[in-house]
């Protein structure tokens, strides 16, 4: 809190202070030599506070085992730390009824802080990095400053809540605006002085700042989506149902809890805050039905499972397509040379494994530079595509077709033995012979040559070139010996053979 700002709360006498008990025991418990007795005596003065206590420990909220008879237990139970912290949550619950500010609902504002508690509590107990009765009090004493400025400056926040939808969750600008403060600084400073350990004040400074604050603490952002679940469980003056979406959304990006986790969570929630509130005797004001959210939060979470659904969808959808643009050749529409690469690396490892046979394709489109020459590169390219696709309808569907570079594609035909491979040439052969292109006022004639290698018990991908290096020294032959055909190696081991 600014020095200046500070000064003038404390000027006009109205800063809240603990009650006398508390203040006590903030005292003792900053001593490393006092006794159980000591903070036992000193609870014992305020029979309200005592019962609050008792009650507390022997509730579900406080997770003892057995029956606690005695204040004395109940203290040794809790520890100096945990007496502390539930003192002064208890003492802040009941003072926040006397404020005078003009739209501070001070029976909302406890039923709102409980509710953040045992929100807290309840998410700090699915991770080991926050203990769930300090991430109790913290959360539900992170509310305070909102208390501190209804009792200091009434009439400045009345104008500061009268302008809020929402209250605690739209207030931080409008009181720096007003202030240059908000409540969540606020309650730092004033805990800070009243003894609370410092990485709890801290958590409570930053939580409503988590934006700015990307290394904030786990118990940070554990009380923001705490505030949130209050958010849901009480609404606020104006009353009206709250969308659970932020809920939601918050407990999975900074708690990673998920949706069907967060609904269960906030119904048990919703359940135990109903019960503290009549254990600390705090008006039910807005505290809305168990049934009713459970039945809100899970419709909401249907329908943004329905929406991620769909989200995940496109993804897929995008990036298949993405995959298919990066593997795919853009004038032809068979695989790429990449593509064919990978696929080709991709079988051999497979034949290697299996032991069954491989056949590679590479085939070339005769004559093709004249085409070019006599109609044009679009011709060419027209041309180009009409073979593509004549190659891709006649495989099997094993197969793969893909252009290696230029007017030159490739087959690898998995599974193949020499004279299927062969037979399959000759019918993508004569495939091609009988294929008319349409270009202008004209009919294009196309062939091909195809040089087939064997690849029969390979090694894996590193077999690659070789087999290429085959199948295009049988494509040359084809070539020289009059175009428009087909020539193999012999299926002999490590792709050594004889051309047929």
């Amino acid at each position: 809190m600014s020095g200046s700002l500070l000064d003038r709360i404390s000027a006009n006498g109205r800063l809240p202070t603990p009650p006398a008990v508390v203040l006590r025991i903030l005292e003792l418990t900053r001593r490393a030599d006092v006794s159980a007795q000591e903070v036992t005596d000193t609870i014992a003065l305020d029979p309200t506070l005592a019962a609050k206590i008792l009650r507390f420990v022997n509730s579900p909220m406080a997770g003892v085992s057995r029956q606690v008879g005695s204040l004395k237990q109940a203290v040794s139970l809790m520890g100096m730390r945990g007496v502390k912290m539930m003192a002064l949550s208890f003492s802040v619950l009941s003072s926040s009824k006397q404020s005078s500010c003009a739209g501070f609902d001070g029976e909302h504002f406890a039923l709102y802080s409980l509710g953040c508690g045992v929100c807290a509590k309840h998410l700090a107990a699915m991770s080991p990095t926050n203990g769930p009765q300090d991430a109790f009090s913290t959360a539900l004493l992170s509310q305070l400053g909102r208390s501190i400025f209804a009792a200091s400056l009434p009439d400045e926040y009345a104008h500061v809540l009268a302008a809020a939808k929402r209250v605690p969750l739209d207030l931080p600008p409008l009181e720096r605006a007003a202030f240059g403060e908000t409540y969540a600084s606020v309650g730092e400073q004033v805990l800070r002085s009243w003894g609370l350990p410092e990485a709890l004040c801290q958590a409570i400074g930053m939580f409503r700042s988590l934006e700015e604050q990307p290394d904030a603490p786990d118990l940070a952002k554990l009380i923001f989506v705490a505030e949130r679940a209050a958010d849901v469980i009480c609404p606020g003056h104006h009353g009206e149902p709250v969308d659970p979406t932020n809920l939601v959304d918050a407990a999975n990006r900074l708690l990673g809890v998920g949706e069907q986790v967060c609904a269960a969570s906030l119904c048990a929630i919703a359940a135990e805050v109903e019960n503290m509130r009549a254990l600390l005797e705090i008006p039910k004001g807005n505290l809305r039905p168990t049934d009713q959210i459970e039945a809100e939060v899970r419709e909401r979470i249907a329908e943004l499972s329905m929406a991620m659904h769909l989200e995940n969808q496109c993804m897929a959808q995008q990036q298949e397509e993405l995959l298919h643009r990066a593997t795919t050749d853009a004038l032809t529409r068979v695989g790429n040379r990449a593509a064919f690469d990978s696929r080709l690396a991709l079988e051999l490892e497979r034949a290697a494994r299996s032991g069954e046979p491989l056949t590679l394709m590479m085939i070339d489109v005769d004559r093709f530079k004249l085409v070019n020459d006599a109609h044009g590169h679009p011709a060419g390219d027209c041309v180009l595509q009409a073979v593509a696709r004549v190659l891709d309808e006649s495989v099997r569907k094993v197969d793969y077709v893909a252009r290696y570079g230029g007017e030159e594609f490739a087959v690898i035909a998995p599974t193949t033995e020499a004279g299927a491979a062969v037979q399959l040439a000759e019918r993508l052969r004569g495939a091609v012979e009988q294929t008319r292109v349409p270009w202008s006022n004209s009919t294009l004639r196309v062939t091909i040559s195809v040089g087939v290698a064997l690849a029969i018990d390979p090694s894996g991908a590193s077999d690659a070139p070789k087999l290429i290096k085959r199948a295009d020294e049988q494509l040359y032959f084809a070539k020289n010996a009059g175009r428009n055909r087909v020539k193999s190696t012999s299926g002999v081991p490590n792709l050594v053979g004889a051309a047929t």
